[in-house]
Parts: C-alpha cells; sequence; structure tokens
C-alpha cells in the first residue's frame, strides 16, 4: 500500500512543518544526538532490569533512560536503584508519579522532562519489551535526510521472536485501528518504509513532532493513544516509517492484563474518541457508518462472549466522551489540518484489518446465527 506524495500547497505546508527537524538534521551532521528513552511503569518491579539492560547495552553512543513509576507499590523504588548502579554511566533518571496517569499520562511526564532538558530524539519504549542492541541506531538511521519524518516504528517481535506483534499501525476506512502484520512469521516482516502509525510501544520521535502537534492525548488513558498521535501527525503532514532492522520483543500485556476486562474496556472506550477526533468532515459520514454498523456487532460479540460488563462500561464511557471531550477535540485538531482527502485515503487501508478481523467476524455471524435459532428451538 503506498501513502501518496503531497502536492501543491499541501507539500508547501508540509515542508514548513518540516523547517526546524531539517535544521536539526544540518545541525546534528557531525555530532550525535542524545536520546532520551522513556519507560512508564506500574507495579512493573519484575520486568523492568531485563528492559533497561537492553537499553543500557545499545550501541547508540548516547542514551539516557528516562523510567516514569506511575504510582507503584510493590518494589520498583528499590529495583530501580539497583539498576542505576549497574548500569552506569549510562544515566537513568526516575521520575514518580503519586497516582497511575496511564500510558498517556504516564509517557508525557517522561515526555516533558526530556522537552525540559533539550533532547532533540525522544524514544518510548514498554517495561515489558526488550531491545536488540542496534534498535536505537537503526532508528535514529531512518531519521537521517528525512525531515518530514517525525516518528519511526520497529519490528516489534512477540517474546520468543518467532511472530510479529506489528510493524506499525493502520487505521482503515471501517474506523478501526490495528497494529499491522500481528502474528505472521517473522520470515514475512516486511520491508522499511512508510506506514500509517507507530505503536508506543517501541517508537522513536523528533521532539519538534511533540512540540507541534501536541504529546499524548491523556483522555485515553490507555489503548489507541498511539494510534490518534499518529493520526494528528499525518493530517499536521509529518510523515511514520517503519525500520525493519530495528529490532525489539514485547511480552504484551504484562501490565493492562493484570486488571480484568480492562482491555475490552477500554477498546470500546476509545475507538470512538478516536474516530471523532481525527476522520476529516468529507470522510466522515461514509467511515461513521461503517464504524457504528461493526461497533454494534462488536459489542454483541463480547456480550455473547461473557465479555459484556467491559464493553458496555467502555460504550457508556464513549458516550460521555464524545460530548464532554471529543468535539471539542475534533475542532481543535481538524483546525490544525493541512493534507488533503486524496492524501489521508492513501494512507489508510482499505477494507477491514487483515485475517484476525474477519476470523472474528465469521465466528460472530456463526454466533448470532446459533443464537437465533436456539432461541426459536426454545420457543
Amino acid at each position: 500500500m503506498g501513502t501518496g506524495p503531497l502536492t501543491g500547497s499541501d507539500a508547501e505546508a508540509a515542508d514548513a512543518v518540516a523547517a526546524d527537524a531539517v535544521a536539526a538534521d544540518a545541525g546534528a551532521a557531525n555530532r550525535t544526538v542524545g536520546i532520551a528513552v522513556v519507560i512508564p511503569t506500574w507495579d512493573g518491579a519484575g520486568l523492568l532490569p531485563p528492559c533497561i539492560r537492553s537499553l543500557a547495552a545499545q550501541t547508540y553512543p548516547d542514551v539516557t533512560v528516562v523510567v516514569v513509576d506511575n504510582g507503584s507499590v510493590d518494589n520498583t523504588s528499590q529495583v530501580l536503584d539497583d539498576l542505576a548502579a549497574q548500569i552506569a554511566p549510562v544515566p537513568l533518571r526516575v521520575i514518580r508519579n503519586a497516582t497511575n496517569l496511564g500510558f498517556a499520562g504516564g509517557v508525557n511526564t517522561g515526555i516533558r522532562f526530556a522537552l525540559d532538558a533539550g533532547f532533540e530524539l525522544i524514544a518510548l519504549f514498554n517495561n515489558d519489551a526488550v531491545a536488540d542492541p542496534d534498535w536505537l541506531a537503526n532508528l535514529a538511521g531512518e531519521l537521517t535526510d528525512r525531515p518530514r519524518v517525525g516518528m519511526v516504528t520497529c519490528l516489534f517481535l512477540l517474546g520468543d521472536g518467532a511472530l510479529i506483534d506489528s510493524t506499525g499501525d493502520f487505521y482503515c476506512n471501517w474506523g478501526f485501528a490495528f497494529p499491522r502484520d500481528r502474528g505472521i512469521p517473522r520470515a514475512q516482516a516486511p520491508s522499511s518504509g512508510p506506514v500509517f502509525g507507530a505503536s508506543g510501544g517501541a517508537t522513536l520521535y523528533r521532539a519538534e513532532l511533540f512540540r507541534r502537534v501536541g504529546l499524548f492525548d491523556e483522555d485515553f488513558f490507555a489503548y489507541y493513544e498511539d494510534v490518534d498521535l499518529s493520526f494528528r501527525a499525518q493530517l499536521s503532514g509529518w510523515e511514520v516509517r517503519y525500520c525493519r532492522d530495528a529490532v525489539a520483543f514485547h511480552l504484551q500485556a504484562e501490565t493492562s492484563g493484570r486488571i480484568p476486562g480492562f482491555g475490552i474496556k477500554q477498546t470500546f472506550r476509545n475507538l470512538p474518541l478516536l474516530l471523532i477526533k481525527n476522520v476529516p468532515g468529507r470522510l466522515l459520514l461514509p467511515i461513521g457508518a461503517r464504524f457504528v454498523l461493526l461497533y454494534a456487532l462488536m459489542l454483541v460479540n463480547s456480550v455473547l462472549k461473557g465479555q459484556g460488563r467491559g464493553a458496555l462500561a467502555g460504550a457508556g464511557a464513549a458516550a460521555r466522551l464524545f460530548f464532554t471531550v471529543g468535539l471539542r477535540g475534533r475542532r481543535r485538531v481538524q483546525a490544525s489540518r493541512i493534507v488533503d482527502i486524496t492524501h489521508l485515503r492513501s494512507v489508510m487501508w482499505k477494507g477491514f484489518p487483515p485475517v484476525n478481523t474477519a476470523r472474528k467476524m465469521r465466528r460472530l455471524r456463526q454466533r448470532l446465527t446459533e443464537a437465533t435459532i436456539g432461541r426459536f428451538k426454545s420457543n
């Protein structure tokens, strides 16, 4: 799938957006730009040692590890104190939030610290992930001579490295976001190139992107806040890339999985917010109509699977967010859009998310059919 070039006024506006990045690239030609790697954590003491040691072992020569402790009550503090001594001279900075601010609020704490400290490149990394030694060096290399690229994501593999977790994120014209290439063998990983969005779990960002587009939207708390940032970046003329040679490994849902029903609730809560904020007016009706249909079917499916409480709670929260923050966020995001609809269509996925969604829809149809037949038989 191609991303399509910007043309006319879009290209001129994108050139202006990238001007500071061009200057930064030129100034960095003969020096190494320091990178701050922000890791949010919540009661993840057991996950942190392999994660942080892998970052301390990076071949990139100037790395500062920034851990944001989101109100942990386990022995995270002691583990971090021990790790600081173990990985020296690589700096380990710890920022402690009094409460759990979610993924979005947690990483924003670290990003603000990095911006104030003057870092021009900021990476995000999950506490349940481990990076190959060349992960950062290859991500940074992908930015070279590409001033419009605001973020670069990696080949994110599932724990044992056999299967892919993601090679970036896509947003489809049914109003749903999904991780690209999830579940396929590592050997089938695509070549480096443009992608719609970047996973917040293992991605490198230009500081200038945050200064221009803003930080993660804390109204999401967790789930899809990274897609929201990628969408806003695309609308503002930035490009997103994936780098096959930058590799990291992900245990997946080691934090959110500890809260029963959390993922289901946040999915139903945040997908409508993602749509109403970011989809431009000319696309809102066709995408919105498809979205409502698929969202309703997913809600029914969750009830049939015994996950109705979380799904309904998320849907109720989505309705409240629509009126309290969704419309306000939409006005702000759409006012800053500089790309045209043709370009946006070119970077979106056409149709259902591949394979897994189609399989889920077939299962849903079967469940609905069986439920209907069972009701008739009981009558």
